[in-house]
C-alpha cells in the first residue's frame, strides 16, 4: 500500500515542481546557475518532480543528441543522475490535456496538464508563453532565477 501511494504522489512533504525540459537541460550541463540549483535540489530529494512520459521522452531524446553528448562529455555522469531520477523517483503522471490553457503553443498544455494532474505547486520554464500565464489554478509559473529566489530561499549572483 505504502508503495503504490509513494510511486503515485512522491515523498510526503516535499515540494512537488514540474521542470520544463530546457531547464533540466540547463541544469544537466551546466553546474552553477539557477538551473543547476534547482536540479542539484531535484537529486538531493529536496524537491519532487512530476514529469508525464512525453516530457520524459523529450528529455531523454534532447539531452542523448549527439551534437549534445559530445559536447559535454564531462558531466556525463550528471546527466545518468539526471535522467536515472526522472525514471526512477520522479512522478509520472499521463499529463494529457484535457482543456486549452497556453493558446499560442499547444505543446505547452501538456506541461500545465502534468503540473495540474500531479498536484505540482509549481511550474519552472524559461518558456515566454508559460510565464504570460503566471498561474493556473494553484500552480504558479516561476522563471528558475525566481524559483532559485522566492521558493528555494537561495541567494543568487
Amino acid at each position: 500500500m505504502w508503495l503504490r501511494r509513494w510511486l503515485k504522489f512522491g515523498r510526503p512533504g516535499v515540494l512537488r515542481v514540474v521542470v520544463d525540459t530546457n531547464i533540466l537541460i540547463s541544469g544537466a550541463i551546466v553546474t552553477a546557475g539557477a538551473s543547476a540549483r534547482i536540479v542539484d535540489a531535484a537529486l538531493g530529494h529536496w524537491l519532487c518532480l512530476i514529469t508525464s512520459a512525453s516530457l520524459l521522452a523529450e528529455y531523454a531524446d534532447v539531452i542523448q543528441r549527439p551534437h549534445i553528448a559530445h559536447k559535454y562529455t564531462k558531466i556525463a555522469q550528471r546527466v545518468d543522475d539526471l535522467l536515472d531520477y526522472l525514471r526512477c523517483r520522479a512522478v509520472v503522471v499521463a499529463g494529457i490535456p484535457q482543456e486549452r490553457y497556453v493558446l499560442a503553443d499547444a505543446d505547452d498544455d501538456t506541461i500545465v496538464a502534468a503540473a495540474l494532474e500531479g498536484h505540482a505547486a509549481y511550474i519552472v520554464s524559461g518558456d515566454q508563453h508559460l510565464l504570460e500565464l503566471k498561474q493556473v489554478q494553484d500552480v504558479r509559473i516561476l522563471t528558475p532565477r525566481d524559483f532559485v529566489f522566492q521558493v528555494l530561499k537561495e541567494p543568487l549572483a
